[in-house]
């Protein structure tokens, strides 16, 4: 885990030195009003709900249900021009849902670290304010993640001795969508929604697929307008 959470960190290093290495604006004025952004790059903070579960296969009877959960973080945002930027994300959040098996349910509960980084679109008004859409993958880094059931907690990350692997993994990939409104000031309202690739159980793998999802509602402010 700490091998991909460093690639994580080494990728988002890349973004930053690439977009500071951007050529510099050309003298026509008319010509870089209409290609470049006001400010190529810029930062700014993010908060959100989320609402989490599991889409999953192989388990007969079992229900993944969404409970809420929140998300704090920053994002820098390297602009390409005034339609076009790419947006990298690190996110920290609480994820909770239910799972229900043979009439049973327990609740499942997940702290961890969110890397996205999204290929945005801006559609930009004449007051000021834009529309924007955004797609791109996203690496996630679970610190913690327990199952509680009839007063029991079990540690979904701790190795079965006998087989050497966790009920789950620490780490899932996926793809998100992302879609929002900036108004003239930097604030920011916003919908997220991502699903992964990956299969995040490890025991059991084979038989049952457990693929997280989430859906986010949220505000952010951009600095440096």
């Amino acid at each position: 885990m700490r091998k991909k959470l460093l690639l994580a960190l080494l990728l988002m290093g890349n973004i930053s030195i690439a977009a500071l290495a951007r050529p510099p604006k050309v003298n026509d004025s008319q010509t870089s009003a209409i290609n470049e952004p006001n400010n190529p790059i810029s930062g700014g903070a993010i908060v959100e709900t989320n609402l989490s579960n599991f889409l999953h296969s192989g388990a007969g009877g079992g229900d993944s249900r969404m409970k809420a959960g929140f998300t704090v973080g920053g994002f820098m945002n390297f602009g390409i021009n005034k339609s076009f930027s790419v947006q990298g994300e690190m996110l920290f959040h609480n994820k909770n849902s239910d799972f229900k098996w043979d009439n049973q349910t327990g609740l499942f509960r997940y702290w961890g670290m969110e890397v996205p980084i999204y290929a945005m679109y801006h559609y930009n008004f004449s007051r000021g304010g834009h529309l924007f859409v955004g797609i791109g993958p996203y690496t996630e880094f679970g610190f913690d993640a327990v199952f509680k059931q009839n007063g029991r907690k079990s540690n979904l990350y701790e190795k079965n001795e006998s087989s050497g692997l966790a009920p789950l993994r620490d780490s899932n990939t996926g793809f998100g969508i992302k879609i929002g409104y900036e108004f003239p000031s930097g604030l920011q309202l916003h919908a997220t929604y991502k699903a992964s690739v990956t299969n995040q159980l490890d025991e059991n793998s084979s038989d049952i697929k457990m693929h997280p999802q989430t859906v986010s509602v949220g505000v952010a402010y951009r600095f440096g307008k």
